[in-house]
């Protein structure tokens, strides 16, 4: 997925909403009729950032709720030369946390067991990152020759970092951290992208393959194929979220009649695997919990937009799109319990390059509840 495409951020508008309708024993769901949503999100820029030379693009890939601090990552100029970014939320201010020095290319990914044990990658960096609470120092590097696509941490003793891409070209594996050292994983996973954890023995996760990907489960027993049926079929899966053993979310995008991509859902209730798709073109992006049951995701407007989603409990989809004048894109989104706040991160466009950007949406809250994070 394009990580910066040309989309604006300072007005929203709202688009129709669906609601998705199974028929009777079939997995794949079919689209009712649209209607317009009685009112507007109202998206507002939280913080406009530039890093690096003028002329250079700046953008946030990742928001992370650690607790109560929240994280943005990301960095400057993709593509060329190149350095990380980190930056935390404290007293109502966005404070710079210093990284390594010498290191190059976006932090693209982190995960947080808890706020004193953050884990980051950088995808085309090669290298995972560890804040102990106090400091960030590089844990594993492979090079930039290497490719990580998503990290999973249960604990500082329990870390897995995965490099397969999402067309399943596996350039560095899967590897997991036990606390001492890293060890290569062979076997059923070895081929994913991009997982989720409930426990330290059960996890979720997206294997991908040059035709079919597919779902993968970790537990007691290592890692073993979840069989699908035909609903992941033609679609290539982009992130995993797991919020229950009875509550499992994949995002996708799949191949339209006109070669555009559709974004495509799909869901694990315990017993049957049910597939949602959409009607709009975009490339998928990543997937949050966003309380009450509803989930969050990203995508790419193939028009120039960043596209943001929600699917309640009740099947119902809604979506907006954040824009501006000379565009902007939208990477990641995140939902925060204790303020019922959903944060987006991306990149907006300007005359001189592009700046860093994170957006705020004010969520009706009564009938929302924390989920931890996974």
């Amino acid at each position: 997925m394009p990580r910066y495409r040309s989309l604006g951020a300072a007005a929203v508008a709202i688009l129709p909403a669906m609601i998705l309708s199974p028929s009777p024993g079939q997995a794949e769901v079919q689209l009712v009729t649209p209607h317009r949503a009685a009112a507007s999100p109202q998206w507002r820029m939280a913080v406009d950032r530039h890093y690096g030379q003028i002329p250079n693009a700046s953008g946030y890939s990742e928001i992370l709720v650690a607790g109560r601090v929240i994280w943005a990552f990301g960095g400057t100029n993709p593509g060329g030369q190149s350095s990380p970014v980190a930056m935390f939320l404290a007293g109502g201010t966005w404070h710079e946390s210093a990284l390594p020095a010498g290191l190059t290319n976006f932090i693209s990914s982190a995960s947080a067991p808890r706020p004193n044990d953050i884990w980051a990658i950088s995808e085309y960096g090669g290298y995972v990152l560890h804040w102990n609470g106090t400091r960030w120092s590089e844990a594993k590097s492979w090079g930039q020759s290497a490719e990580l696509t998503g990290v999973t941490a249960v604990s500082n003793r329990d870390v897995w970092v995965f490099g397969t891409s999402a067309d399943g070209d596996k350039t560095t594996g899967t590897w997991h951290f036990n606390g001492r050292t890293w060890k290569p994983v062979r076997g059923a996973g070895n081929d994913i992208c991009r997982a989720s954890a409930l426990s330290a023995h059960d996890i979720w996760a997206i294997a991908a393959g040059p035709k079919v990907d597919s779902i993968e489960r970790f537990g007691h027993r290592g890692w073993r194929h979840v069989g699908t049926g035909r609903v992941l079929a033609g679609v290539h899966w982009h992130d995993i979220l797991a919020v229950s053993d009875r509550d499992v979310w994949i995002l996708g995008t799949a191949a339209s009649s006109q070669g555009t991509g559709r974004l495509v859902l799909a869901h694990w209730n315990g017993r049957n695997w049910t597939r949602f798709n959409t009607s709009l073109t975009a490339w998928a992006g990543r997937l949050a919990s966003a309380g009450g049951g509803s989930i969050v995701a990203t995508g790419a407007d193939l028009l120039g937009g960043g596209l943001i989603i929600e699917m309640t409990s009740r099947g119902r989809l809604t979506w907006s799109t954040i824009t501006s004048s000379l565009g902007s894109g939208v990477t990641d989104v995140a939902y925060v319990p204790q303020s019922h706040m959903l944060w987006a991160s991306g990149g907006v466009l300007t005359r001189l390059g592009g700046n860093a950007a994170l957006w705020t949406l004010a969520l009706p809250h009564s009938s929302r509840q924390a989920v931890p994070a996974s």
